[in-house]
Parts: structure tokens; C-alpha cells; sequence
């Protein structure tokens, strides 16, 4: 690198900086022993022209638009692999970098600076779960680009992603009725109890078959998924003049995401469900939000024969309607116990939840991901 590029690349680590390090503090307010940590990550990047340029690069590659849209976190990843050791820090710093263009969009659009601190609380909050999980500061997943990319917020006790509806399956409601009715989309491989082949890996070679979806001008014939989230063989018709897609992949809807800094208090979510749709009304007028839409081990419908009616796990997952969407289900033993047992009978049981699941698991069961949704003007009605 000539002298000219490498000065361009100091000009670009102002974010590096004391000042402007502790100005991003001010809004992340992390730990202190995690600020140190990140004071003297910077001061290795500063002095290492290899990682300047590859902080800049990162810096580029995730803020250097003006749409207020990040690149995604795979290509981010691929950054922070080349930076080596210590990368669990740099990470951090570079959405860090992003904070200055995070507060103009707030501002842009007069979204409070509670909501913003609110946001990035997950920061403090994942650095602090990667301290215990590996004795050091620093942060292991990429899922912060969404907080720094304008794409996240915190409103209450949930966080609403702005996204799109996913692919395999559409939902219909009826004319008169308003009856909400989801169907399968064409080529999704269903086990014979109405699961996504493959899903906890168990597959059906006997019993398995492929869901069709034909959408004519008088009628759509498919799949239902029954309110409990499973695929049923025989297939339905229903006429168009009776039913409308109100639902399909690629409609714009509000992603949840529950943060993981407390107890799922079930007056809270709802609440956070109704401000949501007020905030993003308010302050994404232009945009037309379909329905909230989780994916979740939270929704697992197993957890209404684990739990307690009253169990906020239960309580929440009944406000979705839901549907399969394979997966391992390891997610929600990694959530619940912190870590996954090579010997289950080693696994904490000091809470019910923990307890609970052992128990289905010593029973040959499995925890299993499931997504759902609400449809906004439903929830509006509520």
C-alpha cells in the first residue's frame, strides 16, 4: 500500500479514536471492563495497517451507502475471519463505526433517542453472554448488523425487525367470515405427522409427501396447516370468490424477535405489540406492514403439554398462528440451558422450563422451531 492509500485509511479511522469511542459509549454503554477491552482492540487496529484496512473495509461494506440498508452479515463474516484473533472485538468497533449514520436516520425521521439506546442495549447485553460463555469480551454473531443497519427496534419488551414475508406458504381469509386459513406452498416435503421432512433430522422415507398449491382464477386448491402448526395430506379447494391472499411471500411484514434481557411477561409482549404498530405507522408512514411474523423454539406448540396454560412461553405462542419450518431444534436447548449436553442427566434443573424439557427429552422428544404470525389489521382489531 503507498503512502497515499494508507493515509486515506487513517482518515477513515476516526471511529477508532478516543473521543469518538467514547462519544458511541455514551449511547451502548457497555460494561466497563468490555469498554476497556474495546479502547485497546482499537489502539491494535490503529497500530496494524493490516487490520486498518480491513476495519475500513467493513466500515465501507456495511455504512457507505445512503439507503440505510447493510450488506448482509455472511459477507461481514468473511471480514472478521480475515482479521484473525481478537476478531471478536473488532466486530464491535466496526458497527460502531456505523453509530453517527444510525443517529441521522433516527433523527431523519424523529424516532425518539430512548428508542435508539433501547435498540443497542443488545450490544452490552451479547457481549456480556459471550464473557461468560468464553471468559473474555467480545461478540460472536453478526446479529448487531441488523440493530446498526436501520433495520431493528427495540419497542418495549420486543424487538421488530423490518423484512419479508418467507417463501412456503400463503395465507388466505375469508370474504364473509374473515376465517384466516394458511396453505402450503408448492414443493415443501411434509413428513406423514405433518412436519417439514428432516425436521430434528428424522426423516420419513415411507411416509413423506410434496404439498402442491395451484392458484387458478376461480379457485386455489392446496395444503391447510392447522392452527397448530402441522401439514395435512388431503388436500382443499377454495373458491376465489369467497377467499383472498392476504399473505404471500415477499409481502413486507415486521419480523419479532424476543430480547433475551428478561422474563416474557405476557402483558408486556402485548403491549409491545400494540406500540409497534403505532411506532412504525408513525414513523415509516410510506410503508405498509402486512402482519408480525416470528420464528422461534418459542413457539413450539409441544410446550402447551410441558407447561402450565398460564406459562408466558404458552401464552405468547397463542397469540400466533402457526406453521412448520423444520429445523434441528437446537436453538431453544441452547437458549434454556446455556449449552448443549453431550449427557442430558448433566443439565441444570433448577427452573421448571428446565425441568420440563428434560423430562421430554428423557421421553425421546425434541424441542422444535415453528414459526407464526399475526396479521396487523387482526391484532389492530384486538
Amino acid at each position: 500500500m503507498n503512502g497515499q492509500g494508507r493515509q486515506m485509511i487513517q482518515n477513515e479511522l476516526w471511529f477508532l479514536q478516543d473521543e469518538a469511542l467514547r462519544e458511541a459509549n455514551l449511547v451502548a454503554e457497555l460494561p466497563d471492563e468490555a469498554w476497556k477491552a474495546l479502547q485497546q482492540a482499537a489502539v491494535n487496529v490503529r497500530q496494524d495497517e493490516r487490520l486498518s484496512a480491513l476495519a475500513v473495509r467493513g466500515l465501507r461494506l456495511l455504512f457507505s451507502d445512503e439507503a440505510g440498508e447493510a450488506a448482509d452479515g455472511e459477507t461481514f463474516s468473511g471480514i472478521l475471519a480475515e482479521m484473525g484473533e481478537g476478531a471478536e472485538l473488532y466486530q464491535p468497533l466496526i458497527l460502531l463505526s456505523g453509530l453517527n449514520r444510525l443517529q441521522r436516520l433516527y433523527a431523519e425521521r424523529g424516532i425518539p433517542q430512548e428508542i435508539l439506546k433501547h435498540t443497542l442495549s443488545d450490544m452490552a447485553l451479547w457481549m456480556r453472554d459471550y464473557y461468560g460463555r468464553h471468559s473474555r469480551w467480545g461478540l460472536g454473531n453478526e446479529w448487531l448488523v441488523n440493530h446498526m443497519s436501520f433495520r431493528l427496534f427495540r419497542v418495549g419488551r420486543l424487538q421488530f425487525e423490518r423484512g419479508r414475508f418467507g417463501s412456503g406458504r400463503q395465507v388466505l381469509r375469508h370474504l364473509g367470515t374473515s376465517e384466516v386459513v394458511v396453505l402450503a406452498e408448492s414443493g415443501i416435503r411434509f413428513r406423514s405427522d405433518g412436519l417439514i421432512d428432516g425436521t430434528n433430522d428424522r426423516f420419513d422415507e415411507a411416509g413423506a409427501w410434496e404439498a402442491v398449491l395451484e392458484v387458478g382464477e376461480g379457485s386455489i386448491r392446496g395444503h391447510r396447516i392447522t392452527d397448530g402448526g402441522f401439514a395435512v395430506r388431503q388436500p382443499e379447494t377454495f373458491r376465489t370468490d369467497e377467499w383472498e391472499i392476504v399473505l404471500r411471500a415477499g409481502d413486507p411484514v415486521l419480523d419479532v424477535h424476543i430480547a433475551a434481557d428478561g422474563k416474557m411477561d405476557h402483558a408486556q409482549c402485548l403491549e409491545s405489540l400494540q406500540d409497534a404498530a403505532v411506532f412504525f405507522k408513525r414513523y415509516f408512514p410510506e410503508e405498509t406492514r402486512l402482519a408480525f411474523v416470528c420464528t422461534s423454539w418459542l413457539l413450539d406448540p409441544q410446550f402447551e403439554q410441558l407447561l402450565s396454560d398460564s406459562a408466558n412461553i404458552v401464552r405468547f405462542q397463542r397469540e400466533f398462528r402457526l406453521y412448520p419450518v423444520g429445523g434441528d431444534g437446537k436453538e431453544g436447548l441452547r437458549r434454556i440451558f446455556g449449552t448443549l449436553y453431550d449427557d442430558w442427566t448433566q443439565a441444570p434443573t433448577d427452573t421448571s422450563l428446565r425441568r420440563a424439557v428434560l423430562g421430554h427429552l428423557a421421553k425421546g422428544g425434541a424441542l422444535r422451531d415453528m414459526g407464526g404470525f399475526i396479521l396487523m389489521d387482526d391484532q389492530a382489531a384486538e
